[in-house]
């Protein structure tokens, strides 16, 4: 039921830009990661500033990394 907040939740995705995308706070926070080597993470976690907390913020990691506060949700379709 929790949902945001504990752990930066992994995501499949690749670190892309959204169409229309404007950097945020400065262009070298962002722009030079993207690409396929980083995925995405949401959520935030409970080491992060509360403005970081919240579904819509996207993080970025190299999947191989074991210093961040990570996890991972499961989920299935409720038919099968």
């Amino acid at each position: 039921r929790q949902l945001i907040g504990d752990v930066w939740e992994w995501t499949a995705s690749d670190f892309l830009p959204y169409p229309g995308f404007r950097a945020f706070p400065y262009k070298e926070y962002s722009e030079v990661f993207f690409g396929p080597e980083h995925k995405v993470l949401r959520g935030g976690s409970f080491a992060v500033d509360p403005v970081a907390c919240r579904g819509t913020f996207r993080n970025w990691d190299y999947p191989i990394r074991r210093q961040i506060f990570s996890g991972f949700r499961t989920a299935r379709s409720e038919d099968v």
